[in-house]
């Protein structure tokens, strides 16, 4: 919009400036003109008068003559030139001005002068037998029509200027509201769904605020209510699935007085009925944390411990794989990197994790702890193919697969319940590429820091790492590295 103010105020002011310069012009050459011949005709009678007289000679005569200082008079007589200054002869005469004198016509003609453009103006005198020529300069006119220019061009410069300031206040005001439209729709677009538009007095956006917040509040209360549908019928559904699980664990038990065929058929049952048990319980949290009703219970907690702890649960011994990198405290601290979370959470989200890494990710290859700053991170690298960038935000849609991933058992819920339970704590989790080849699970959690203690200044700037950006962080080549031997 501004640069459309500014395309107008040029556009006009040089339209106008151009119509003023040639109107202006037009008429200063023309009183100039007329002023020129009105003079030629006065000095023209006064040198014919002169001839006139007896005796006298030419030079007399039209040095006699007192012409205005920018104008010289000449006169051609029996075949021979007379000047009233040396500035001046014959060339300044054009062929055409000397022949509708000498055929006894009056005539006028621009001409150039010893100082510029000039007038030349052309008087036969019969009664004489001669032809009179007065010639002016018009450098004063130039110089006139010089200024008249550079007015008029500054003025079109100031006028598109103006017009450029003024265009700029109004996209502002009329684009404000726009910005605002666009900041509540981001906020929305990532979740803040309590977002609303403040009101205002003018009547015509006052209908545009009202509409999107009815808009707005339509879709919470759409979502809310979906998300209580799937919290409220997965509630539902864990009695009867309680009831099949202990039906199943009677046959478990039962094992042995069953055939073979019924023995496979039970692994199954029980195999898909913890798989239904585990996608249920999911759900169940999904729609807690849709639905705002999920409760944290937060408390001061080693996130080393719940790493080691969840490592040890998931592999059902020590944690041979997990790193420490970076600047972390050392062991001998009780909580050497302390956050505020839910424990119960924080160890399911690691847990679910852990068993992506192990289901989908041909195996979990390294857990690494860094501390950067006021955050601390969680990397889980697994030893599969990684998974293609235009994938790594996707996967953390529920029920998404990827790649190869998709023919593997899994509910596809896991990594949505890690990203929603890390951003109810302020954290982020994503995707990116491992250092040795394969996908790395990001969980970033915000440190708990006391009065006395400060963000480590020479910390690395992984802390400021976003989702999705693909940097990496914690190289095993540059931490800690455990004792040697696995346990799986």
């Amino acid at each position: 919009m501004t640069v459309s103010f500014a395309a107008g105020a040029l556009t006009v002011s040089a339209l106008l400036a151009l119509s003023t310069y040639v109107a202006a012009r037009h008429y200063l050459v023309d009183q100039r003109e007329r002023i020129a011949t009105r003079q030629a005709f006065v000095d023209a009678s006064v040198v014919r008068d002169g001839l006139l007289t007896a005796g006298a000679r030419e030079s007399d005569v039209i040095g006699s003559v007192s012409p205005p200082a920018s104008s010289d008079i000449l006169l051609y007589r029996d075949g021979q030139w007379f000047s009233s200054s040396l500035r001046e002869g014959s060339a300044s005469v054009p062929p055409a001005v000397l022949s509708d004198a000498l055929s006894g016509t009056a005539s006028l003609a621009w001409t150039s002068t010893s100082d510029g453009p000039g007038i030349v103006v052309g008087v036969p005198l019969p009664a004489v037998r001669g032809e009179f020529f007065e010639v002016s300069s018009t450098t004063e006119l130039a110089g006139t029509l010089s200024t008249l220019s550079t007015v008029l061009l500054i003025s079109a410069l100031v006028t598109t200027l103006g017009g450029a300031l003024l265009g700029r206040a109004a996209a502002r005001r009329l684009v404000a509201p726009l910005d605002t439209i666009s900041g509540a729709a981001a906020n929305i677009a990532i979740g803040k769904l309590e977002t609303r538009l403040p009101g205002t007095d003018d009547p015509d956006l006052a209908v545009i605020v009202g509409s999107f917040n009815a808009m707005v509040e339509t879709l919470q209360d759409r979502i809310e209510r979906d998300a209580r549908f799937a919290a409220d019928l997965s509630h539902e559904l864990r009695s009867p699935l309680t009831t099949l699980k202990a039906s199943v664990d009677v046959l478990v038990r039962r094992r042995h007085e069953l055939s073979d065929r019924g023995q496979q058929a039970l692994d199954l049952v029980e195999g898909e009925l913890e798989r239904l048990r585990q996608s249920l319980e999911d759900l169940l949290e999904l729609g807690r944390l849709d639905a705002g009703v999920a409760t944290l219970d937060l408390a001061p907690t080693d996130l080393g411990d719940l790493v080691r702890h969840a490592l040890m649960e998931r592999h059902r011994g020590t944690d041979p794989l997990l790193i420490l990198a970076g600047p972390v405290p050392s062991s001998g601290d009780a909580t050497p990197l302390p956050v505020l979370v839910d424990k119960g959470q924080i160890h399911r989200a690691l847990l679910n994790l852990f068993t992506n890494a192990d289901v989908h990710g041909e195996g979990l290859a390294a857990v690494t702890l860094e501390r950067a700053r006021d955050q601390v991170m969680v990397f889980v690298d697994d030893a599969g193919a990684g998974v293609e960038p235009t994938d790594r935000e996707r996967i953390f849609d529920r029920f998404a697969r990827a790649g190869s991933r998709g023919s593997r058992p899994g509910s596809g819920l896991g990594l949505s319940l890690v990203v929603e339970t890390v951003q109810a704590h302020g954290g982020a989790a994503w995707c990116t590429e491992s250092p040795t080849g394969g996908a790395r699970f990001v969980m970033r959690l915000p440190l708990l820091m006391d009065d006395n203690d400060a963000p480590d200044r020479d910390s690395d700037a992984g802390a400021q790492a976003r989702p999705g950006d693909g940097v990496s962080h914690g190289h095993p080549s540059d931490a800690v590295q455990p004792a040697t031997g696995r346990s799986s």
